[in-house]
């Protein structure tokens, strides 16, 4: 596991969360330290996306705490939420991109919560914010996509523009649902990589759903599994058999059958 450092921008403690009647999270505990990428893996329905959803204030826990950044989402005023969730950046698996618009116009429109008016084509952004979103795009690899119709590029382009856009924010933690579900297996490890690279360099904690066990065990740094909404595994990828991280899906399926 690599070498963290600074306090820790995620901790979650007794967390329990049901919706209708059903119990999605039961007695949850997770600490993530600055700047680790964390893998949180498990099958479909064990609580991964409501997780995510409870860290930045999307959802809010029946019983536990969550500390994100040091804030308590549950506590906050809308301001304060609405400032939280400034440092707290989100990758989803549909992208949430308009088509239409182009690469930098999409990027650009991660910024729109810290300015005053409304925009309307890229001109009419700042010139330094302009800039900061060419620099981005330039880091996933798409500068030279920067003109295109977002409608136009493939799904791994449109993921990193995506992650692109969450960058423009100078997020402090990223969190990332299932960002590379819907993509084929080349662009999804582009992808990936770029969210490893890029948390690597700036020291952002990424803490990102997957169902690809060999996806999270060659990028995360330590991997999480959820079943039936509670952790019941957490290690450092590096030293996890696949086998052990295999066994999590394989244990869910064979109470179905």
């Amino acid at each position: 596991m690599k070498n963290i450092g600074g306090g820790a921008v995620l901790d979650l403690a007794g967390i329990e969360k049901g919706f209708g009647g059903g119990v999605v999270l039961d007695g949850i505990d997770l600490t993530v330290p600055q700047g680790q990428f964390v893998a949180l893996v498990g099958p479909s329905g064990a609580g991964k996306s409501t997780l995510l959803r409870l860290v930045n204030g999307m959802h809010l826990p029946d019983r536990g705490t969550v500390r994100t950044l040091g804030a308590d989402p549950a506590g906050c005023s809308r301001r304060e939420l609405r400032a939280l969730r400034a440092r707290v950046g989100f990758v989803f698996q549909q992208f949430g991109l308009v088509g239409r618009l182009s690469a930098l116009e999409n990027v650009l429109m991660g910024a729109l919560a810290t300015l005053r008016w409304p925009r309307y084509g890229v001109m009419t952004y700042p010139r330094a914010l302009r800039e900061r979103a060419v620099e981005q795009l330039d880091r996933v690899g798409l500068a030279d996509k920067r003109f295109q119709r977002c409608d136009t590029l493939s799904g791994g382009q449109q993921q990193r523009v995506a992650v692109a856009r969450t960058l423009l924010q100078r997020p402090e933690l990223i969190l990332a649902d299932e960002p590379v579900a819907s993509l084929d297996p080349a662009a999804s490890v582009l992808v990936l990589d770029t969210l490893k690279r890029i948390s690597a360099e700036d020291g952002i904690s990424v803490v990102c759903s997957l169902h690809q066990i060999d996806l999270a065990l060659s990028t995360a740094d330590r991997v999480v599994a959820l079943r039936s909404g509670r952790i019941v595994l957490d290690e450092p990828a590096a030293t996890l058999p696949e086998e052990r991280l295999r066994a999590v899906y394989e244990e869910t399926s064979a109470r179905h059958d």
